[in-house]
Parts: C-alpha cells; structure tokens; sequence
C-alpha cells in the first residue's frame, strides 16, 4: 500500500520546494561522501587539481589558435597557460549553463541578482523563524513536544497519493524519467507527499498566525540596523537581528561556494583542454587519439568479483540487494575507473607545463559555534575544535564518521571532537528516535559505543532495535527505556536543531573545525582543515 512517510519536525518547510527530476536522478549509491541535504551542498573545487579530460572541442582548438601572445592583467583574467589567458568570458557561458540547470533554486536566483536573492533570503529567516516560534509555542500551550504537535497536525493528515495521481506524475516526467515506473515510484511519492506537507504546514501556519499575536517591528533588510534591534515578536517573545546575521553568513558563503565551485571546474576544464591540445600538436596526432591511447584502451571490464565486493563494502547504504543493485554499482564503478585514467591524463599533461590559475576561493566566515553541548571527547582546552551536526539515519554520516575516527585517533587529545544533533525526520523516519536514544546511552556514558551500533546499522533503526543496541553496549535498561520513552531529551535535540540552523546548518554531515564550516567531506579534507585550525592557533598567539 501506498504510504507518506512521517515528519517529526518543520525543517522541510524551510527549503524551496524540491524539483521532482532532482528527486529523481537522485542516486542511491551514496559511495562517496556526500552530504544529506535539505539543499545539497556541493565539495569545494580546489585549484590545480586535475579535473577530468575531455577531447578538445572545435571551439577551444580555435581560441587556442588566435590567442593573443600578450598577457592580460586585468581581473578578468583567471588563468594561463603555456602563454593563453583564460578570462571569465571563456567560461561565462558554461558557468552560467551550470547554474541555471543546476536543481538548486537559490542559487539560480543568487547568480543572477545577488542583491535581490540576499534581501529575500534574510526575509526568508525571519518568516521561518516566526513559523518555527509560532509552531513551539502551539505545541507547549496543548502540553505537547513539537513533533507530536506536527505529528497530530500534519502527519495524520496527508493522504497517500493514489495510483492515478503517481501515473500522471510519470507520464508528464517521462522523457527525464525513462518508462520503469516501479524504479522511480518511491520517489514520486515522496515528491506527492511533500507537496501534500507544505499545503498543510502552510495552512497551519496561517490560522496561528490568527490565533497568536505577532509583531512586526523593523524591516530585516533596512541597512545598518543597530546590534539589538527587534525585528519581530511571537507573543512577546523577540527575534533580533543578530539571528539573521548569523543565518546570512553561512547562506552566502554557501552561495559563494558553490558559484567558485562551477567557476573552477570550468576553469580547470579550460586549462586541461589547452594542455590536451598542445600535447597533441607536439606528437603531431589529433586530440581524440591521445584520449583513445589514454583513458579509452586502459579501461578495463567490471568484474563479477568486483561488483560483489562493493556491495558487501557498501551494503548497509545501498538499497535494495545484490541483483537489483549490480547494473547501477557496475556503472558507478566504471564511472570511478574513468575518472582516475582523466585524473592520471590530466596530472600527466600538468606536470611540464606552465600554467597559472588566479580564481581564488571565498574566505569561508568563522561562526562562534557554541560547544560543551553535546558528547564530547578530547582536551576540551585543545588548540583545534570539531563540531559535528549529524543525523544517524543519514547514510553519508554514516560513510563520513568512520573516516573522522581514522584521523582523530592520530591526533589524540590534541583535538576535541564533539557532536550535537540534527536529525533530518522529514528525509529519515527514525532519525529523531536514534537521536533520543543515543542521548539516553550517553547518560550512561555509552555515547561513543553506541552510536558505533547506530552508524552500522542504518537500516534498523526502529524502536525494537534501538532498545537492543542498548541492551548490547550493556546499559540499564530500565534506565535506559525511562529515558527514551519519555522524551527525556527531547529539548536538548531541538536546542541542537534550532542552533544548528543558527549557523546555517542545512545538510548532513556539518561540520566544523574552529568555526570554520568543512567543505570537503573527505579525511583528506578533514586532516587539511584540522593542521590549518594548528596554524591559525599558532599565528593568533
């Protein structure tokens, strides 16, 4: 039978809504780290690094052959190599294609009119956070938690797509969708159910708003407004401005982010295809014959072996079985086989050449994140800081988490690691209850040893198997029960949740080292971030 899952708080109603192809294409195969979103976040594009080879096309072998010798010094200018200037006109209109058929409406319009998508985004945060006041103080008026609250006004009541309504969507969607029906259904009821969930949290919100008194005090985009100004109240209770500046550091750095982010793969394109282009010249072939004899004739079959040893690896976030998964593992296999021969091509082609890239990255901000809130471990005085917000159920924490153990059990206690909670309960159905039951092992001060449990098993995190994770760790578990069937902790994760939006925490894993938001989610990129914060400790001295 056909069901919507349950929401256990209004975090979803704070994302645009989601565009249906994206939920679609979405693969299942989160292999690499990447983070659960409720806007996907990409990783950072770093600058020299290769970027995969393609064959040089009629366009570029033209530009590379008018060029002029003279080097422009203007801002414009974001690379050269071997001589040719690479200018933001090179790349304006593959940048441009990226971001306009990027799934991310926000930056779409960020892109576009910066000024204009900031001034909606900070009225955005203050609506959302009148919602969210408006939503708590409803709950605790009918002695509720937020999430019964929600449950009783809004889970209950979505009604369950029927066939008609799923078949309409597939058929309108079918040229981005393909003609299995029955290996997009999940999805297509889900984007139904979303649908149905902004309706009524929409509606919800509206007849609070007549049943609760709020004040409108200053405009969130008047300029300059002094620190302390009270932007608005929920029945007395003030929303400063202080909140929203908070929130718009992270947006923009977000925005930013991802912009340098489609900037610099272009770039990097750019430069491999000059370089590509000059090889082929030297050894007197056309491009296409270099990338043959490079990436084509190297790529070798996917083995049976192969595909059954991934999913062994990585079956705990893959769904479905062996069977079902082998022709999508065996693509992203091949996939991951061809981006090392473009990454060998590329570094090959790099290391005689002469070439500069100038497109500098944006200064990530530094956000005073609050820390001693959560379970912790490490010199809580250490020089390096690391705060993680995660969600137990989402499978990219899971992939992410044993990659921090593996670098922090070289640091010792020279790094304090902490983490506070922000379970995605729109996205994953027992995300809120994992989070509750850890919060009730690390009362017993099983924290650690229980979430390894969690982590591992993903796919069974329902009641029955939470109460017996506790029961192997060896906690009371009357003790243990009391406490998570109360809700004992239910205020301690939604303070997490509602600092974690704070800070502009909008996907899973989030996490940040000093302050400083992680872009690359990777232990490569964890151990960069953790020797700077070493180096920002020991230059403030």
């Amino acid at each position: 039978m056909t069901t919507c899952r349950t929401v256990e708080n209004d975090a979803f109603m704070k994302r645009r809504h989601i565009l249906l192809v994206f939920l679609i294409i979405a693969t299942n195969l989160s292999v690499t780290v990447s983070q659960t979103p409720r806007r996907r976040t990409p990783a950072r594009a770093e600058s020299p690094k290769p970027t995969p080879i393609p064959a040089a096309s009629p366009e570029t072998k033209a530009a590379s052959a008018t060029a002029p010798s003279a080097v422009d010094k203007s801002a414009a200018t974001l690379g050269i190599v071997n001589g040719t200037t690479i200018t933001s006109a090179d790349i304006e209109s593959v940048v441009t294609s990226a971001i306009m058929n990027d799934p991310d409406l926000y930056l779409r319009d960020f892109y576009q009119d910066r000024d204009k998508a900031i001034r909606e985004a900070r009225q955005r945060a203050l609506d959302a956070r009148i919602n969210s006041m408006l939503i708590a103080a409803q709950a605790k008026k009918g002695g509720l938690t937020i999430e019964q609250f929600l449950e009783r006004e809004i889970n209950n009541k979505i009604a369950a797509p029927g066939e008609t309504e799923i078949r309409a969507v597939f058929d309108t969607n079918r040229a981005q969708l393909g003609n299995d029906l029955e290996s997009v259904r999940e999805n297509i009821v889900n984007y139904l159910c979303e649908q149905r969930r902004q309706q009524l949290y929409g509606d919800l919100v509206n007849r609070l708003k007549m049943t609760n008194t709020v004040m409108k005090h200053a405009d969130v985009n008047t300029p300059n407004l002094a620190p302390g100004t009270v932007l608005a109240a929920v029945d007395g209770q003030p929303i400063r401005i202080e909140i929203i500046n908070e929130r718009m550091k992270a947006y923009i750095y977000r925005m930013e982010t991802q912009i340098y982010s489609a900037k610099s793969g272009a770039v990097n394109r750019r430069v491999n295809d000059l370089l590509l282009i000059a090889e082929a010249d030297r050894r007197h072939v056309g491009s296409e014959e270099i990338v043959r004899t490079e990436i084509t004739e190297k790529m070798k079959p996917i083995t049976d072996a192969e595909i059954a040893r991934f999913y062994e690896e990585n079956k705990q976030r893959i769904n479905g079985d062996l069977a079902s998964a082998r022709a999508e593992i065996a693509n992203y296999l091949e996939q991951q086989q061809q981006e090392k021969l473009n990454t060998a091509l590329a570094e090959k082609l790099r290391a005689g050449a002469r070439f500069q890239i100038f497109l500098k990255e944006p200064v990530p901000p530094i956000f005073n994140v609050a820390s001693d809130k959560g379970p912790a471990r490490g010199d809580a005085n250490a020089k390096v800081n690391i705060i993680e917000f995660t969600d137990f159920q989402c499978s990219a924490c899971g992939a992410m988490y044993p990659a921090i153990e593996n670098v922090l059990k070289n640091y010792g206690n020279r790094v304090h690691f902490e983490i506070r909670n922000f379970p995605l309960a729109s996205l994953h159905a027992n995300a809120f209850n994992a989070a509750e039951a850890a919060a009730a092992a690390n009362a017993q001060g099983k924290f650690w040893e229980y979430i390894d449990l969690l982590f591992k098993n993903q796919n069974s995190l329902d009641v029955e198997s939470l109460k017996k994770f506790a029961t192997q760790v060896g906690l009371d578990r009357k003790r243990f029960d009391a406490d998570f069937d109360g809700g004992k902790f239910d205020a301690d994760i939604r303070r997490d949740i509602e600092e974690g939006e704070l800070y502009g925490v909008e996907s899973t894993p989030t996490i940040f080292i000093n302050g400083v938001m992680l872009t690359t989610l990777s232990a490569d990129g964890l151990r960069e971030a953790i020797e700077k914060g070493f180096a920002r400790a020991a230059n403030n001295k």
